[in-house]
């Protein structure tokens, strides 16, 4: 019984390490590509295998933090404002909305249910134009907050709080009722902290959501030192010619701020989730 386990183990250990060389495979080629200064040698005969040493180097990422006047920095820092403001602000506003849905009984909360769960089958296609009217009126065209507000509120998040915020105990919501502690004040010194697991994990998804979106902020931003870091490296495809160098380049720096963000954050993200789909 003993050796099936062992065998079995070694077995799953085998697979699962097998699809994870699969799933690094692309992200490994396009690091290597991007050491590559000579794309002919890339795209020669199609996709090819076949780099030698010799022609690696580093000179795709100078040229590519050197031209144009450093504009990719610009559009590096204008991703990381856009993540910040739409992470920050969809977390506390889905946070709220989930806890008030999920702790509190009040008349038509199954409405409001439906409703919110309903937004998840709208294709955000369909909205791209009242959206960008509205952006309009309100003069947010080639602005952050253009870009954040929007979709900020997420019927996604919202459901993973209510889904979070079912499981805690409402043992502590009236304690705290007992000891003259006010609805907000109970959610920001009690209930809130507790959700830190969910705040982790969703904070994960939702600044991967606002880091790779291309969409809206190609719709919004109209100005090239506006553009986001997934726009601005959009620009190096051109019917008049494709600068693969700097584009492999920038998409390779373009992963690392979400790789770090995981790995600082694993534990939270790792919690989080299993906690919702235990009590999903």
């Amino acid at each position: 019984m003993k050796r099936q386990k062992r065998s079995y183990r070694i077995f799953i250990i085998v697979l699962l390490a097998v699809f994870a060389l699969m799933a690094l495979m692309p992200f490994v080629y396009l690091v290597v590509a991007s050491l590559v200064e000579d794309m002919s040698q890339v795209f020669k005969n199609g996709l090819a295998l076949d780099i030698t040493p010799d022609m690696l180097g580093t000179g795709n990422y100078r040229m590519l933090v050197t031209e144009q006047h450093g504009v990719f920095f610009r559009w590096f820092w204008n991703s990381v404002v856009v993540t910040a403001m739409f992470t920050v602000l969809s977390l506390a506003t889905s946070s709220m909305v989930g806890y008030a849905v999920s702790v509190y009984r009040f008349r038509g909360r199954k409405i409001y249910i439906i409703m919110i769960m309903s937004t998840m089958m709208i294709p955000v296609e369909i909205l791209m134009l009242p959206l960008y009217r509205e952006m309009l009126s309100f003069r947010l065209l080639n602005t952050y907050l253009g870009v954040v507000l929007p979709f900020a509120d997420s019927s996604f998040a919202i459901y993973f709080f209510m889904q979070y915020a079912a499981s805690l105990p409402r043992e502590l919501v009236d304690a705290a009722r007992v000891d003259g502690c006010g609805e907000f004040a109970i959610f920001l010194k009690i209930m809130g902290p507790l959700m830190i697991p969910a705040f982790g994990s969703m904070g994960i998804l939702q600044a991967m959501t606002a880091w790779n979106d291309f969409l809206w902020p190609l719709i919004v931003m109209s100005t090239n030192e506006n553009f986001t870091l997934t726009v601005g490296l959009q620009t190096y495809l051109s019917p008049y010619g494709n600068n693969y160098n700097m584009l492999f380049a920038g998409a390779v720096i373009s992963v690392i701020p979400l790789m770090i963000l995981f790995l600082c954050n694993q534990n939270a993200f790792i919690s989080g989730i299993m906690a919702g789909s235990v009590k999903g």
